[in-house]
């Protein structure tokens, strides 16, 4: 607020106040040495009200209205770097979000490949031990078929002898 448009209008007030109860008799209305003293203690009484009241008082509204735009001001820019300071923290956590997910299709693709070489090495040996045990087999089946070839003729002597009750012969 500006004082100096404060100060006249108290001033005015405060004259008309006194003119109109001048004019309110007759007596008053002539001037005289009173009107002299009444104007020298208003002006007086600005003076002093001025300098203890309103001039402190105004001082007093102005240092306010700067301490609140000031505080509003603080306020607005700290919001303001809050809002910064937000928006970099999620660009960040997007950022290692993205490097997460990425890091785990790595090792998910890594996972993957060992397993299928995992898998491809079992088969190979998967392979090698089938075809051994089936050489084994092999092997094994022809040993007993030549063992069983001279016991053929034989077990179908015996057969043959309990079957017809009597000897064959050949």
């Amino acid at each position: 607020m500006n004082q100096k448009k404060f100060i006249p209008a108290i001033s005015l007030f405060l004259f008309l106040t006194a003119a109109s109860q001048a004019f309110a008799s007759e007596d008053l209305l002539s001037v005289n040495k009173t009107v002299i003293i009444q104007i020298v203690i208003f002006i007086a009484a600005i003076y002093i009200l001025n300098t203890l009241v309103f001039k402190p008082f105004m001082e007093l509204i102005d240092r306010r209205d700067k301490l609140t735009k000031g505080a509003i001001k603080e306020a607005k820019e700290l919001e303001e770097k809050v809002k910064e300071i937000i928006l970099e923290y999620e660009a960040k956590l997007n950022e290692a979000r993205a490097q997460a997910l990425e890091e785990r299709h790595k090792i998910v693709r890594e996972g993957e490949s060992a397993a299928a070489a995992i898998i491809s090495k079992t088969r190979e040996e998967t392979a090698g031990l089938l075809d051994d045990a089936k050489r084994k087999l092999e092997a094994e089946a022809e040993v007993i078929k030549e063992k069983l070839k001279g016991d053929v003729q034989l077990l179908s002597k015996e057969i043959a002898a309990k079957v017809l009750g009597r000897e064959a012969g050949v």
